[in-house]
């Protein structure tokens, strides 16, 4: 896994897949605030302000004040950030079609209830 976040990030535009994490969800809505993109990527606002000033610095978001309280800091994609992220998202899911067809049918039926059980039993640790 490690080796392919560092091919994403070499060969995609410069993005990691933890970046890609940070930003995917300012691909459907612009002017998110930082505290609902370190939620959505499961890190700490501070981890996530650190990976902003980084993408900003990279011209692959803009930061602002909100203008309805000046405490909130606004992210979204610029026209560059939002190409980067589409060229990505789309070979992350050639990526991922071509190493599902790798299985056979009776396979990738089985792949899929495993993943349910294992998102579920990740969501819930309490559960077996």
């Amino acid at each position: 896994m490690r080796r392919a976040r560092t091919t994403s990030a070499e060969h995609y535009g410069g993005l990691s897949l933890p970046q890609v994490a940070l930003l995917e969800p300012l691909a459907a809505e612009p002017d998110l605030p930082v505290g609902r993109l370190a939620s959505s990527a499961d890190v700490s606002v501070p981890t996530a302000t650190r990976m902003l000033q980084q993408l900003e610095t990279k011209g692959i978001v803009v930061r602002r004040r909100s203008p309805e309280d000046e405490r909130r800091v606004l992210v979204s994609l610029t026209d560059d950030g939002a190409e980067r992220l589409a060229v990505l998202r789309g070979h992350l899911r050639e990526r991922q079609a071509r190493a599902y067809e790798a299985f056979t049918p009776a396979e990738r039926a089985l792949l899929v209830t495993l993943l349910h059980r294992l998102t579920d039993l990740v969501a819930d640790p309490g559960a077996s």
